[in-house]
Formats: structure tokens, C-alpha cells, sequence
């Protein structure tokens, strides 16, 4: 593999002499499919990126604002105790290559079985919206106590029978079975689906039965309707449409303009697309 890497290696080197001669045969690099605020130039800004994919994502959602960690399901208990862990004491025993093997494939430092945290969704983060997270993550001192390990209840074997599965399972499995690509036009929105409505509607957006719709269901909304619903949480005849309204209101509202907008147009043309 290395000495193969070599030969690619140089390669690259002759295509960049023969560009010397025609740069029209070089290959244009597509820009990398990123957040809104991933070109950031300092330390602050990346640091301020960071912060808001960390609430626009969730993790302040379950892990709270201060990073220390809850029991997301404290008023759910045939659910089981789902201790999101502090992560201001986690972060100090990780390295960044140990959180982005995390990140990746679902695989924490210590090598146990992982459960409950996104990470199916957050692997396609691209790696300037990932170093983001992770210096946003660093600004915050240790601090406080460890929760103890998840403990499974009824609800949770329920959940898995519905097809939740451990971390590397779901890892696997979402990157096999991503949203539909629908072209460039489209492409934006699809990351974005792919980072951040799949950890709730499935890999391919296709919802869990008992738990969340296929997104399909969008075809009953206008776009304007859909832009409501990612900012205000408010649904178009129910108002308030309980988990998704929380998520709505307190995170996706934190999109830009123009990745809700992105959203919304591959949401629909997801729908719209012949089956």
C-alpha cells in the first residue's frame, strides 16, 4: 500500500509538470461539502463554527449546555437511564484521532460496545466541520462528575427490534445505505440531510417504524411550510409535533438562510424524484 501511495505520489508530481504546458488538462477539485461558516481563517471562528454545529447537531441537546452530561431519558424510565457522559472530562482522554475514530466508526477509545450517540450521522461530516466540533469541544474545562454507563429498559429491546443497532452496526449500515443522490444541484442539502435528519428518520430517510416517518411525508408540505418547521418547530396541522418541534425550534433553527433553504429543496425533491 505504501509503495503504492509513492507511485500515485509521483504521478501527481508529472501531471503537475505536463499543467505547466495545458492547465486545461488538470482536473478541477470540487469544493468539499461543508456548513456554512467552514471556511473560517482563525482560531475564533473556527471555534465559533464549532459551537453552532454543536447545538445545530444536537449535542448540546443531549449532552447540555455545559457539556457535563444527563439522563436524556430521566423522564422515560421503563426506557432505561440513557446518561449522555460529560464531555468535558471525556475530552481530556481523547485525542483528536481518537475522537474522529469515534466519529468515524463508531468506535470509542476503550472499545466497548457503543449505543445511543449519532455517530451513523455525524461519520459524514466533512473534516473542516469536524475540527470545528472538536476545538469548540476543547474550549471547555473538566469539570463536574462522570455519569454512569447507559442502562437498557423495556423500551430500548424495543427499539431494537425496530432496528436501532450498536454504533459500528449503524455506522456501517448508514454509510451502505446513504440519502438518494439527486446531482449537484442538490448537493448541499443531501449533507446536510445526511448529518443531521438522518440520526432521527433512518439512513436512507426512510423513518423507523414506531419512532419516526419516512420523510416522504414532506410531499404534504410547501416549501414554506417545511422552512417553518425547521425554524419555529411549528408543523403544519398539528402545531406542535412533539420531538421534532424541540428539535425545530431549539436546533435546526440555528441553520443559515442558506442551508435551510438547501435542506428544504433536497427534502422535496426527494420526493418528487421518480420512484
Amino acid at each position: 500500500m505504501r509503495i503504492a501511495m509513492i507511485a500515485l505520489a509521483m504521478l501527481g508530481l508529472a501531471a503537475c509538470d505536463r499543467a505547466a504546458d495545458d492547465a486545461s488538462e488538470v482536473p478541477v477539485k470540487p469544493a468539499a461539502l461543508t456548513f456554512d461558516g467552514a471556511d473560517y481563517k482563525d482560531p475564533a471562528a473556527k471555534v465559533a463554527h464549532g459551537q453552532r454545529l454543536a447545538v445545530v447537531l444536537s449535542c448540546t441537546g443531549c449532552h447540555g449546555d455545559n457539556l457535563q452530561g444527563k439522563n436524556v431519558s430521566a423522564d422515560d424510565p421503563d426506557y432505561g437511564d440513557m446518561n449522555a457522559p460529560n464531555l468535558t472530562l471525556a475530552m481530556a482522554n481523547y485525542s483528536d484521532a481518537d475522537f474522529v475514530r469515534l466519529m468515524r466508526q463508531g468506535v470509542p477509545k476503550d472499545g466497548r460496545e457503543f449505543w445511543f450517540m449519532p455517530v451513523e450521522s455525524y461519520q459524514f461530516l466533512s473534516d473542516a466541520d469536524l475540527a470545528a466540533m472538536i476545538a469548540y469541544l476543547r474550549t471547555f474545562k473538566p469539570a463536574g462528575t462522570q455519569l454512569p454507563p447507559i442502562r437498557k429498559g423495556k423500551e430500548f429491546a424495543e427499539d431494537i427490534e425496530r432496528g436501532f443497532d450498536n454504533s459500528v452496526a449503524q455506522t456501517a449500515e448508514y454509510r451502505a445505505k446513504p440519502p438518494v443522490d439527486l446531482g449537484p444541484a442538490h448537493a448541499k442539502g443531501r449533507y446536510i440531510a445526511m448529518t443531521s435528519c438522518t440520526a432521527c428518520h433512518n439512513g436512507e430517510l426512510q423513518g423507523y417504524d414506531g419512532f419516526t416517518p419516512s420523510l416522504d411525508i414532506a410531499g404534504s408540505y410547501s416549501a414554506e411550510e417545511l422552512t417553518r418547521l425547521l425554524t419555529t418547530g411549528e408543523g403544519k396541522v398539528k402545531k406542535n409535533l412533539g420531538l421534532m418541534t424541540s428539535v425545530g425550534k431549539d436546533h435546526f433553527s440555528k441553520y443559515t438562510p442558506r442551508e435551510r433553504a438547501a435542506l428544504v429543496a433536497y427534502i422535496k425533491a426527494r420526493v418528487d424524484r421518480p420512484q
